[in-house]
């Protein structure tokens, strides 16, 4: 620009001098300038002079735009200062949207894990109370129950009330009622039960049946074994409200 108004100088001063002989340097910048293809904004090619250029403010050049186009039927036309309003407005929701979602997913992801956890901690405590109980058994404690069901459908009475007797002893070590140690016998258990009267005498009935047919060897009947499978939801009751 600078280069621009000192060539123009020049011309102008070639101009005002009668006589002067005439700058090569000058007439190659006024044919530089005057060109038909680009004539800069400040060079007036008619009279080979400076011309007054108005700049606007910018914030003026927003005032004078048309925002007519960028509103949507039926809505109030909008000041650029609303439009950012409103775009910031809608920017803070998404990211408050964002973060919630993502609260939610990891939190989600840390009870998924605990509750994981927790049932593999259970499982191992499982076992460990099946190595504890004072007779071998070939099922897993989770499946006593079912087990004990199975069989008493078959007619497999012998095994049912050994499966039965386990699920049993396993629920009272669950419910801290005993403690199922290796070595116990099905005496100190009950003595352990001696302040549940009612859960110490439902226990010894389905502990005698099972002592007889797995120690003594003795038959049991369909009948034998009913009087201790009728009282399994008298069991779940009792021992759910020792535990409470």
């Amino acid at each position: 620009m600078l280069i621009g108004l000192s060539l123009v100088g020049r011309i102008a001063f070639s101009q005002e001098t009668p006589g002067a002989v005439p700058d090569p340097a000058v007439e190659q910048g006024r044919e530089a300038l005057d060109q038909s293809w680009f004539t800069p904004p400040w060079y007036d090619s008619e009279h080979d002079a400076v011309k007054r250029i108005d700049v606007q403010p910018e914030w003026e050049l927003w005032k004078g735009w048309d925002w007519s186009g960028w509103n949507w039927p039926g809505m109030p036309s909008l000041t650029p200062l609303e439009w950012l309003a409103w775009i910031t407005v809608t920017l803070i929701l998404v990211a408050i949207a964002y973060f919630l979602v993502r609260a939610w997913l990891l939190r989600d992801g840390r009870l998924s894990s605990t509750a994981a956890a927790s049932a593999a901690a259970e499982e191992e405590a499982d076992e460990a109370r099946v190595e504890a109980l004072p007779f071998q058994v070939a099922r897993r404690a989770s499946d006593f129950l079912s087990e004990a069901e199975r069989c008493r459908r078959a007619g497999n009475y012998r095994d049912a009330i050994i499966y039965l007797f386990s699920h049993e002893l396993v629920a009272l070590d669950r419910q801290q009622c005993i403690r199922l140690t290796k070595g116990k016998t099905n005496r100190q258990y009950l003595r352990e039960l001696s302040r549940r009267a009612s859960l110490r005498s439902l226990v010894e009935e389905t502990m005698v049946t099972f002592e007889d047919v797995f120690f003594g060897d003795h038959p049991l009947d369909a009948a034998g074994f009913e009087r201790c499978w009728s009282r399994l939801p008298e069991f779940d009751q009792l021992v759910v409200q020792e535990a409470a």
